[in-house]
């Protein structure tokens, strides 16, 4: 797994220099790196994935629409990467906020105003990651006519994959937003949560790919979301 990544802005080893037999010892042994960067990683693949193709594919002929989209994969991947390390980040910031003292009035009240700081982090974090995927799956309605037929598997591949990283990237959500003491940045989170969501099943159904699920808030589980039927004459 090791890359060109730049390494982490807490001055640890990025998750990107990391050997990939390390990278999964570490996510099965310890706290971090959690769900939040292991849905990252998976993400990043599924992207690198959808490249492949039309990288591939725009070596056997030249197509300006196809390079645009390869250039716009690069720039989501530049953004879509750091919440690995972003993620591994805010976790730490939480559990360090949690560890403040509270012996006094002044103390409490700092370490709640900390703990609200942390979990506006965790949760704009996944959201972000959560964005890029959604982005992603995009540019793959946009790709698939564009890349080899040969290539097509890798495609839809990296669709399930961004997919599914997606859906695990908004259970951080789910898990952070009762951190936040307000309501309305609690609505708002919600919120985009719900059309993150909503938005990337309807992107499966039209790639005509399982994964088409939606969450239901009021009862915290999955529906299945059907493809529309078709119209009768």
């Amino acid at each position: 797994m090791t890359t060109s990544r730049d390494d982490a802005g807490n001055g640890e080893q990025s998750l990107w220099q990391q050997p990939l037999h390390a990278f999964r010892q570490h996510t099965a042994t310890q706290a971090t790196p959690g769900c939040g960067a292991a849905a990252t990683v998976s993400a990043e693949f599924g992207l690198a994935l959808v490249l492949k193709g039309l990288r591939i594919t725009q070596q056997h002929g030249d197509n300006e629409r196809r390079a645009a989209l390869i250039e716009w994969g690069e720039q989501l991947s530049a953004q879509l990467a750091p919440c690995a390390d972003d993620d591994v980040a805010a976790f730490e910031q939480f559990m360090a906020a949690t560890r403040q003292p509270q012996e006094s009035e002044a103390e409490r009240e700092s370490r709640q105003q900390a703990i609200n700081a942390a979990a506006e982090r965790a949760t704009a974090i996944p959201l972000r990651a959560a964005e890029c995927c959604l982005e992603a799956l995009t540019l793959i309605e946009e790709a698939l006519p564009l890349s080899d037929d040969m290539l097509g598997s890798d495609a839809r591949a990296g669709a399930l994959m961004l997919h599914s990283a997606l859906s695990a990237l908004l259970l951080n959500i789910d898990a952070d937003l009762p951190g936040l003491r307000d309501s309305r940045q609690r609505a708002r989170a919600a919120r985009q949560r719900r059309d993150l969501q909503r938005d990337a099943d309807t992107l499966m159904v039209r790639l005509g790919l399982p994964g088409g699920s939606t969450f239901d808030s009021t009862t915290r589980g999955y529906s299945r979301r059907r493809p529309p039927s078709p119209s009768r004459s």
